[in-house]
C-alpha cells in the first residue's frame, strides 16, 4: 500500500510539473537568444552561449553568461574588459535571421576581474541595447527568493539542439549555496551549450542564469548550479549609482530599492548574501582588516541592525568562508597550520569551503613567494574535496611560479584530461613554452 501511495504521489507531482511547463511553453521562442560575437581579430558565431533581455526601470538591457569569455575572446584578453577589441556583439534568434539585437556598452566591465574560475559566482555580462530587431520578451526579475522544491524552467539551445527551436528544461530547486541556486534536472541528458540561458520561475520571472555544476560538501552531491540573480542586482545597483552620480552605501542602496519598487510595483526581498557581498568587505577595509572572521562579521551585522534595523544572518555557507578567513589570518602569522583547518570546520559543524577558495589562497601565497605553502594547501584540498580537475591548473601555476616546470606541465595536462580546454591550464602551457624559449 505504501509503495502505491508513493507512486501515486510521484505521478501527481509529475503531472503538476508538466502542467506548469505547458503554461510556460509559449516562452520558448520568445525569451532566449544566442550570441554572435565579432572581435577585431576573430569571431564566434557557433552558439557561444545563450542570452536574453531584462527590464530595468524604463530601460531594456541584454544579459549573457560571463564564462562565455573563457573560450570566446580575442587573444590577450585577460580581464572583463574588451579594451576596444570588440567590433560587434549581437544576439540572434536561431533559425530566424530577421530577429536580432545589437548590443551596446558592457555595463559591468572590470579590468580588475580576471577571466577564470571565479566568474561562475558572478556569471552575468550586462549590456546596454543599441538596436532591438526582435520579438523577444524582456524578463522581469523575481522579487522573492526561490524556495526548496520550486519548479524552475531553463529556456535555451544546447549544442545538440542548436539547429532547432529553443527548448524548455525543467528542474527542481534544492536550495542556495552562496551565489548559486542548486537544482536537479527532471530529465538527465547532455545540457552542454545551455550556458547563458535564463532560469525562470512559474511566474515567468528571472531567478538565475544557467552557469555551471557544483559539488555540495554538505550533501556530498553534484548539482546543476545556475548563478542566482543576487550578483545581477549588484550590477544594476552599480549602474544606477553611476547614472545618478551617487556613492555606494546602505543609504543609497535603500534609495535604489525604492526606485525599483516605484518602477516595478514590488519590493525586493534582499538576501543576507546580497547585503554581505555588497557591504561587508567595504566595512573590513574601512577598519584596516585584511581577513574577516565570525567575530568581525557579528560586529558588522550588529552595527547594521542598530543603524538600519536590517537583520543579516550568517548561514552555513557564510560561516564556512568566515572560518576559513579566520584560519588564514592565524596561519599567516604562524599561529595555526594546515592540520588545524579541518578541525575548525568540524567544531563549527560546517563543511569545508568550495575549492575556489583554496585556489585563490594558493595564488595569494605564491604572490608572496611562499610556493611550498601554496602547493601544500592545494594538496590538502585535493585530498579532502571532490573536484573535476581544475585544481591541477592552479597546482600547475604554483609549480611554475616555483620554477618546477616539469611538475607544472604534468599538472596542467592532468587538468586537461578531465577538463578539456580549461583556459587556465591552456594559458599555463603557453607560459611554459615561453619559459622554454
Amino acid at each position: 500500500m505504501k509503495s502505491i501511495f508513493v507512486l501515486a504521489f510521484a505521478f501527481f507531482i509529475a503531472i503538476d510539473c508538466y502542467s506548469q511547463a505547458s503554461k510556460n511553453q509559449d516562452l520558448i521562442s520568445q525569451v532566449t537568444l544566442s550570441n554572435s560575437i565579432q572581435y577585431s581579430d576573430t569571431s564566434f558565431t557557433d552558439l557561444p552561449g545563450n542570452g536574453f533581455l531584462i527590464e530595468f526601470g524604463d530601460e531594456i538591457l541584454a544579459v549573457t553568461c560571463k564564462h562565455a569569455l573563457w573560450a570566446n575572446r580575442p587573444k590577450g584578453m585577460k580581464t572583463i574588459d574588451f579594451q576596444g577589441k570588440l567590433n560587434e556583439w549581437k544576439m540572434v534568434v536561431i533559425n530566424d535571421s530577421s530577429q536580432y539585437v545589437i548590443l551596446g556598452d558592457l555595463i559591468n566591465t572590470n579590468n580588475n576581474e580576471s577571466i577564470g574560475e571565479r566568474n561562475t559566482d558572478k556569471d552575468y555580462l550586462v549590456f546596454r541595447v543599441k538596436k532591438n530587431h526582435s520579438k523577444v520578451q524582456p524578463l522581469k526579475l523575481s522579487m522573492k527568493p526561490v524556495q526548496v522544491g520550486d519548479t524552475l524552467f531553463q529556456v535555451g539551445w544546447t549544442y545538440q539542439t542548436k539547429t532547432s527551436v529553443a527548448e524548455l528544461h525543467m528542474a527542481t530547486a534544492y536550495g542556495y549555496l552562496g551565489p548559486s541556486l542548486l537544482s536537479n534536472y527532471l530529465v538527465h541528458k547532455n545540457y552542454a551549450g545551455l550556458s547563458g540561458s535564463p532560469v525562470i520561475n512559474k511566474n515567468n520571472e528571472l531567478v538565475a542564469i544557467v552557469s555551471t555544476w557544483k559539488f555540495d560538501m554538505a550533501s556530498q552531491k553534484w548539482f546543476n548550479a545556475p548563478c542566482s540573480i543576487d550578483y545581477l542586482w549588484e550590477v544594476l545597483y552599480s549602474y544606477w549609482l553611476t547614472e545618478n552620480q551617487k556613492e555606494k552605501s546602505l543609504s543609497s542602496f535603500q534609495e535604489f530599492l525604492s526606485f525599483y519598487k516605484k518602477r516595478n510595483g514590488n519590493k525586493l526581498e534582499v538576501s543576507s548574501y546580497l547585503y554581505s557581498e555588497l557591504f561587508y568587505n567595504d566595512w573590513l577595509k574601512s577598519k584596516g582588516y585584511k581577513y574577516g572572521s565570525i567575530e568581525k562579521f557579528s560586529q558588522w551585522t550588529s552595527g547594521i541592525m542598530d543603524l538600519y534595523g536590517i537583520k543579516i544572518i550568517a548561514d552555513d555557507y557564510r560561516k564556512t568562508l568566515l572560518i576559513f578567513d579566520g584560519w588564514k589570518e592565524a596561519y599567516s602569522v604562524g599561529k595555526m597550520e594546515i592540520v588545524d583547518l579541518e578541525q575548525l570546520f568540524v567544531d563549527a559543524k560546517v563543511s569545508l569551503p568550495d575549492l575556489i577558495n583554496f585556489y585563490e589562497y594558493s595564488q595569494e601565497l605564491s604572490a608572496i613567494k611562499k610556493y611550498d605553502k601554496a602547493i601544500a594547501i592545494l594538496m590538502f584540498a585535493d585530498e579532502k574535496i571532490q573536484h573535476m580537475g581544475q585544481l591541477y591548473a592552479f597546482l600547475g601555476d604554483a609549480y611554475l611560479a616555483k620554477g618546477e616546470k616539469e611538475l607544472a606541465k604534468e599538472a596542467y595536462l592532468k587538468c586537461l584530461k578531465t577538463y578539456p580546454e580549461f583556459p587556465q591550464a591552456m594559458d599555463g602551457l603557453m607560459n611554459l613554452k615561453k619559459y622554454n624559449h
